[in-house]
């Protein structure tokens, strides 16, 4: 199926669910992934004790959990109660505890006699949990009432449009190296713009922050900058508003595996050169 098409990532191994799910999906124009272990995302093993849990993860199971939601970019996660095989109480407290990940919307499902395990699910962070046999009847309409999807339209009519007074402002102040005046600037200009070109703002402001953590050597907090940025920066066109996204997104890649290649104890003397201004696109 077309790789635009928004995921769902289904956690179950209800071997006469899932070709419903299957069907549902792509009669609605979802492409499906199951997963039935925690080595289908990477995440094996115990999760390691964080001493501040309302972030993202950036060590053992959790972090790879996290970074595969990341990279996936579900538009629904379907959790099955009784899939013991993975730990996915936690998993969906951990989804809902990082800014990276919170907005992924999450449906439990389970038995009906097993009422207690859906009220865990909601406790952890799902925005709905249901019986088994209230999913098999309106798993359409659950899916049309939970998925989140990407206006892709409208995005890139908000990308035709140029950039705002704050948002321009913002752009000259993280093009110069003023990394934190610009991300107080662009915070205002996403604030203030519609939802769509939103995105744009979100991606400039994150990446200020991300290039003033480095600065400041903090290693942990590029990284869960740049893990927070994908959500809003893959989704926007190779143009918009006159900046070339193709580019910042190839900037950012290689920004990224320099850090991770860099790791903690490197980040200090990371090449400044790698901090690249935001790349103007020929066609405006």
């Amino acid at each position: 199926m077309a790789s635009d098409e928004p995921l769902i990532l289904a956690i179950t191994a209800d071997y006469f669910l899932i070709p419903k799910l299957e069907d549902t999906a792509r009669a609605l124009g979802f492409r499906l992934e199951i997963v039935q272990s925690a080595a289908d995302l990477g995440a094996e093993g115990p999760p390691i004790p964080r001493a501040i849990p309302l972030t993202e993860p950036l060590e053992g199971p959790d972090a790879a959990f996290v970074r595969s939601l990341v990279e996936r970019r579900p538009a629904l996660l379907l959790v099955d109660t009784t899939q013991d095989a993975v730990p996915w109480e936690h998993w969906i407290q951990t989804l809902k505890t990082g800014s990276a990940t919170r907005r992924i919307p999450v449906v439990a499902f389970g038995p009906h006699v097993e009422g207690e395990r859906l009220e865990r699910a909601v406790r952890a962070g799902a925005e709905e949990a249901v019986s088994l046999g209230k999913l098999q009847a309106s798993l359409a309409q659950i899916i049309e009432r939970r998925a989140r999807r990407i206006d892709l339209a409208a995005l890139k009519e908000a990308c035709g449009r140029p950039l705002s007074e704050l948002g321009a402002h913002g752009l000259e102040l993280l093009n110069s190296g003023e990394y934190f005046e610009a991300h107080e600037v662009l915070e205002k200009a996403w604030m203030e713009a519609p939802e769509w070109h939103g995105y744009l703002y979100r991606s400039m402001l994150q990446v200020s922050v991300a290039y003033l953590q480095v600065q400041r050597a903090n290693y942990a907090g590029a990284v869960k900058m740049l893990l927070r940025l994908k959500q809003w920066l893959e989704p926007l066109p190779d143009r918009c508003s006159g900046i070339d996204i193709a580019g910042l997104k190839r900037n950012v890649t290689e920004f990224a595996a320099a850090l991770e290649a860099a790791g903690e104890a490197g980040v200090a003397s990371l090449d400044p050169k790698l901090l690249r201004p935001v790349p103007a696109s020929d066609s405006g």
